[in-house]
């Protein structure tokens, strides 16, 4: 599609280290394919990342910041923050990974934004608790931009009675320093609850690349999920790093532990997927430890009851809808979802089947699971309505709206 007149020239800022979180692919896709945008793309991964920015903001009307530049890290932002802080056009930068996590804390997002000085902030989460975090650090305010579709590429390739999973979840395990443990014990209880009849039941850790994802939910009826995030999250990190805090006393003289946020994990970016899975696995055990095998080794219930036993849920709703419910939505893969907002996008019982907080409405759920015309139903719906208002096509669209008003 040829560019129109008031297109905006615009440099669309990623970090290109991994291809196992098919969102940092589908918002950069949708940016290239977009009308209202000539792309000019820059990966701050690269070498001499700071000069080469210099040079190539001189020549465009606005610069996009996507999750992958602050979501697992903010080591490959921080060095080149200056040099967009120098800018004379205005700058949107997404936030991904918005909960506090060790090596990847909201402090260190607010950090390099301080420095930055966005025009805007778009927070995945709901309005309000995007401006909690973000808010005073947005020159002119936070934008509610959750995840969208990607339909080029999750889309039904097979029908619902040709799949051979029943529930079908990829999905790494949350850390107990969320305080939250409902995504857990939700898969937990579909990965060891007899069913009868039967249900096929294939739930890992596992992480794919963006095709193989795909691929993989086509070849399931359904998923089973929660909101993304945490009831708890906190603008300083400091329930977090209290965390750690205490698991490095518990462990003080019996092992070294390399951190999160060790300068290594760029080096372990560079390597091969397969050398990475394999140095992980080394590092769970022995006197050489990394700290993420180390806290997935914490028990939930101890933390939980050391540091947010008593604690009210805040005011600010910390969950929000994530991109793996629209790539279900657009593969066809029914969504059995426990009960939530999910940024007040998703209807229960019309584009999901809703599952109680306490599983208690497990019969009524797994009804409507095993009638095959009402999953369809569902599953149709669901897509039907994200392909109305909800595809990465127009969340890059808003963008313009947002981006293309500060023009002169």
């Amino acid at each position: 599609m040829s560019k129109g007149p008031s297109v905006l020239r615009t440099l669309v800022v990623s970090a290109e280290y991994t291809d196992r979180l098919s969102y940092y692919d589908d918002w950069k896709a949708a940016f290239m394919a977009s009308p209202d945008f000539d792309v000019v793309s820059f990966n701050i991964a690269a070498g001499d990342a700071a000069r080469r920015l210099r040079a190539a903001l001189r020549d465009v009307d606005a610069v996009v910041l996507l999750h992958s530049t602050n979501g697992d890290t903010t080591r490959y932002l921080e060095p080149v923050a200056p040099v967009l802080a120098e800018r004379n056009c205005p700058l949107l930068t997404f936030v991904g990974n918005e909960v506090n996590l060790p090596g990847s804390p909201i402090g260190a997002k607010r950090a390099v934004f301080a420095t930055i000085r966005p025009d805007y902030i778009a927070t995945q989460l709901l309005r309000e608790s995007g401006d909690y975090l973000f808010g005073d650090l947005a020159g002119r305010g936070v934008a509610a931009l959750p995840h969208g579709l990607n339909p080029d590429v999750f889309r039904p390739q097979k029908p619902q009675s040709r799949r051979s999973r029943d529930i079908g979840v990829r999905a790494v395990k949350y850390l107990p320093h969320l305080g939250d443990n409902d995504r857990n014990r939700v898969h937990d209880f579909f990965a060891r609850h007899d069913f009868a009849p039967d249900l096929t039941v294939d739930i890992s850790t596992q992480r794919f690349n963006r095709d193989g994802w795909a691929a993989f939910l086509n070849d399931c009826r359904g998923t089973v999920s929660t909101e993304a995030g945490s009831w708890f999250i906190e603008r300083d990190d400091a329930t977090m790093e209290a965390i750690r805090a205490w698991t490095a006393r518990q462990g003080s003289g019996k092992r070294i532990v390399i951190a999160n946020d060790s300068p290594l994990r760029l080096v372990g970016h560079k390597l091969p997927f397969w050398l990475r899975r394999w140095l992980r696995k080394a590092l769970s055990r022995g006197p050489l430890r990394h700290e993420s095998t180390v806290t997935e080794d914490l028990r939930f219930d101890e933390i939980h009851e050391r540091f947010f036993a008593g604690r009210p849920i805040p005011a600010h709703h910390g969950k929000c809808i994530s991109s793996r419910h629209f790539d279900a939505i657009g593969t066809g893969t029914c969504q059995i979802l426990l009960e939530g907002r999910y940024n007040d996008i998703l209807v229960p019982d019309i584009h999901y089947i809703r599952l109680a907080s306490d599983f208690s409405n497990i019969g009524e759920v797994m009804a409507a699971f095993r009638d095959e015309a009402r999953r369809v139903e569902i599953a149709e719906a669901a897509r039907a309505h994200v392909m109305e208002g909800h595809t990465y096509a127009h969340r890059v669209q808003a963008v313009y709206g947002l981006l293309g008003g500060m023009q002169p």
